[in-house]
């Protein structure tokens, strides 16, 4: 499970001002999906993380760089 991923997705989201069943909706899931997501119950699909951190404006690396240990930067 990558660290923080509940907490950045909720962070982000409400960042932007976008509800749950808003983003859930350009994900093409529920809006229960992405409060799972939000609570650590699930973790999205590999090609659904990819979407998410589009649409929410985060940076894929951020998390690949920590879970590596990379996080020098």
């Amino acid at each position: 499970m990558i660290k923080n991923l509940p907490s950045c997705i909720k962070s982000h989201r409400q960042n932007i001002g976008m509800t749950q069943k808003q983003l859930a909706e350009l994900l093409g899931v529920t809006d229960v999906t992405i409060s799972r997501w939000e609570s650590g119950q699930r973790q999205p699909m590999w090609y659904q993380f990819v979407k998410l951190c589009e649409v929410l404006g985060m940076e894929l690396s951020w998390f690949t760089e920590k879970e590596n240990g990379n996080n020098d930067k």
